[in-house]
């Protein structure tokens, strides 16, 4: 009994060596990681733009740097702020066309052959034509110029499309944002992306994409309408359109059966073709273009309206059922808005108007442009000057901001040190200016750097109305 007492204990013992041997061998290899992410930095170069973890559009004005968590997920250090990003990033430089992606991307290549990129992938421009997969259901696409195949969408550079699990897919990029409801095709200058499908046709090759990392599409392409509404053609309408009389002819069975053989009422067929559903949405600098679709064969909509949820108030803009485009301005740049969009009908049990909301979006204007510089400096007059070009379309009367400059000074040693100065602006603004110009005042400032002068704008005003820029 005590051998077997000895051997049972040496087991155990060479057991929880192993498992004390392999936890420090994992704990090593995660501080190995934390260690070696930490030290992982990129410069963005101003004037890039690239999108956050919840899919908003940011124009870099100043200096940034992209890091790395130890879990591979990406954050912009910028304006004192770590802004997440998630484990994809893309980031377009606006200046020079030349494009930068962070993680893992899948190229596929025209001959079908599939390359993992990883870490950081160069594109020096994006006039020549790429594609990549992200993830599940995400994509990109890059070429100088991108469109639709019926050319409603068009476009250049590159695109990011995320499908939904139904083969709707939401298009952007820095200067688009919208989403497809009906199977749509992307063309470039040598391929065809069926973004329902998931196919991609460079030449004559088909590409299933579902087969590379898998997807959770469930799109099936669907009948054509006259198959789906076809049958023998008899029922028991009364002929004339009208179903909504009584309740009892909304629950009528017409000859007409679904996918699983169920026969189908008049009341359940008229939920299946109503597709009311935004189409497009346009983000400019004051304004929101919307396109959309109203489907209302019936005439069961009371109204169709929207509403924009602003600071203290709600504003509402009706729809009209045959148009397909209303613009909804009088908005502040660089500003969030909620917009819900609702149809009313008339309950049959108690007659009152109900009101049903079939998309809720959110929605940001572009953030104003306004490029400073220091245009002059003179040593004789001590001056300083510098000038800010104002953002075409959107008048202010204010700006809020600081102008840097470097200069160097002698210290207790007898070196010379370089220091920074920063000094703070608020100018006024005439009507109608497209530029504005200030001088400051440098006597007893020797200035080491002129280049590395800068000019920095934090808020710009309209009356009561203050955007904030940094």
């Amino acid at each position: 009994m005590k051998r077997k007492y000895d051997l049972r204990n040496k087991r155990n013992f060479v057991i929880i060596l192993i498992l004390s041997i392999l936890i420090i061998v994992i704990f090593s290899l995660f501080i190995y990681k934390y260690v070696h992410t930490s030290k992982l930095a990129y410069k963005v170069d101003i004037g890039s733009v690239i999108q956050d973890v919840n899919k908003n559009y940011l124009t870099i004005d100043r200096e940034a740097e992209l890091r790395v968590r130890w879990n591979d997920s990406y954050y912009l250090v910028y304006q004192d702020k770590k802004v997440s990003l998630g484990k994809k990033v893309v980031v377009y430089n606006t200046v020079d066309g030349s494009m930068k992606l962070y993680g893992k991307f899948y190229e596929i290549a025209e001959d079908g052959k599939v390359n993992q990129n990883d870490d950081e992938t160069v594109l020096e421009n994006t006039t020549n034509a790429r594609f990549y997969k992200l993830a599940d259901r995400e994509y990109l696409l890059v070429d100088h110029k991108i469109t639709s195949e019926d050319r409603s969408i068009e476009t250049d550079n590159y695109m990011l499309v995320e499908l939904d699990k139904m083969g709707n897919a939401k298009l952007s990029n820095n200067k688009l944002n919208l989403k497809t409801i009906t199977p749509t095709k992307l063309v470039t200058s040598k391929y065809v992306f069926d973004i329902a499908n998931e196919t991609l046709k460079y030449n004559k090759l088909d590409i299933d994409l579902k087969k590379i990392i898998g997807s959770s599409n469930q799109y099936k392409e669907e009948e054509k309408e006259a198959e789906k509404e076809g049958g023998n053609g008899s029922g028991s309408g009364t002929g004339n359109g009208d179903f909504t009389d009584n309740n009892a002819k909304q629950n009528e069975v017409i000859n007409e059966k679904d996918k699983n053989g169920e026969t189908t009422t008049i009341a359940e067929l008229k939920n299946k073709v109503k597709m009311t559903s935004i189409v497009r949405i346009q983000e400019g600098l004051t304004q929101v273009d919307v396109d959309y679709v109203v489907y209302d064969p019936y005439n069961e909509y009371k109204s169709v309206y929207v509403e924009i949820e602003k600071p203290g108030k709600v504003d509402k803009i009706y729809l009209s059922k045959t148009d397909t485009h209303v613009v909804i301005d009088n908005l502040l740049p660089n500003a969030t808005y909620k917009l819900n969009f609702v149809y009313t009908t008339l309950d049959d049990e108690t007659n009152e108007i109900k009101e049903n909301t079939f998309e809720q979006i959110t929605v940001s204007t572009n953030k104003p442009v306004y490029v400073g510089s220091v245009t002059k400096v003179s040593t004789y007059t001590h001056k300083l000057v510098y000038t800010i070009k104002l953002q075409n379309g959107y008048i202010i009367d204010k700006i809020n901001g600081e102008v840097m400059f470097y200069y160097q000074e002698v210290d207790d040693d007898g070196e010379l040190v370089l220091k920074q100065e920063v000094v703070p602006i608020n100018l006024s603004i005439s009507e109608n200016a497209k530029t504005v110009s200030g001088v400051i005042d440098i006597t007893g400032y020797d200035i080491v750097n002129v280049d590395k002068a800068k000019v920095y704008i934090k808020t710009v005003s309209h009356g009561e109305d203050v955007i904030t820029l940094s």
